[in-house]
């Protein structure tokens, strides 16, 4: 069956990106997360979980020289290759678990996993392996993250906001401090959705924690991005 395909530009960069219909597609989360990064310039950057490549297109454009990404699904990683080789030849993919990804470290990881827990599970295979734990749990990512970054390297993670004492507990077990943080909220909810953490290497201190990010049903109402 041919697979149906659409091309589009990534929000706030205008970079010109494909993806697949049937496959998890980039959303609101992906935007904005991308526009959380900091500028990298020269770095290499692996992107855990790429998908079809669109955060380590955000990280091009902030200036990101080496790209890597792994995903287990091969059929995402081929749209990747579409979408990174009009801007860069200088990537490298692997369908692999990030569990079993053996590469020299990195300056930066970046990663959007999968964050819920496993309950009312779906039936859609991509979409449960895109937001559900059982693919790569969180004690499985730090120990990845510990194990393919540079000790003066830094990561960046989005996940969801009412997690974050998990997160927080893993920081102190990897000893990795967070460097800044930032929330992203519905405006018709009371709580916060997401988080998005820069973190590194050290003991926790003082971070610096920005404006939130401000959202409407999957579009931004209001978004204060860091320095770039």
């Amino acid at each position: 069956m041919k697979r149906k395909k659409k091309t589009d530009y990534l929000r706030f960069i205008d970079y010109e990106f494909t993806q697949d219909e049937q496959l998890f597609k980039s959303n609101t989360d992906t935007a904005v997360f991308g526009m959380f990064l900091d500028m990298m310039k020269n770095k290499s950057v692996l992107d855990i979980g790429t998908n079809t490549g669109a955060l380590l297109l955000y990280a091009h454009y902030h200036g990101a020289r080496y790209l890597y990404g792994v995903d287990i699904h091969e059929e995402a990683l081929k749209i990747a290759e579409e979408n990174l080789k009009k801007y860069s030849d200088t990537f490298e993919l692997y369908h692999s678990r990030v569990q079993d990804l053996n590469i020299d470290p990195v300056d930066v990881i970046i990663c959007n996993p999968p964050f819920f827990e496993m309950n009312n599970v779906t039936d859609d295979r991509y979409f449960r392996e895109a937001m559900f734990e059982e693919s790569l749990p969180l004690n499985d990512l730090f120990v990845s993250v510990r194990k393919l970054m540079k000790d003066n390297g830094e990561v960046y993670l989005l996940y969801q906001a009412d997690r974050f004492p998990e997160v927080y507990d893993m920081c102190k077990k990897y000893k990795l401090k967070i460097m800044k943080m930032q929330y992203i909220h519905d405006i018709h909810s009371k709580h916060a959705l997401r988080i998005m953490l820069k973190m590194k290497i050290g003991p926790m201190s003082k971070l610096k924690v920005y404006e939130p990010v401000m959202i409407d049903r999957g579009r931004p109402v209001k978004a204060i991005y860091t320095e770039l």
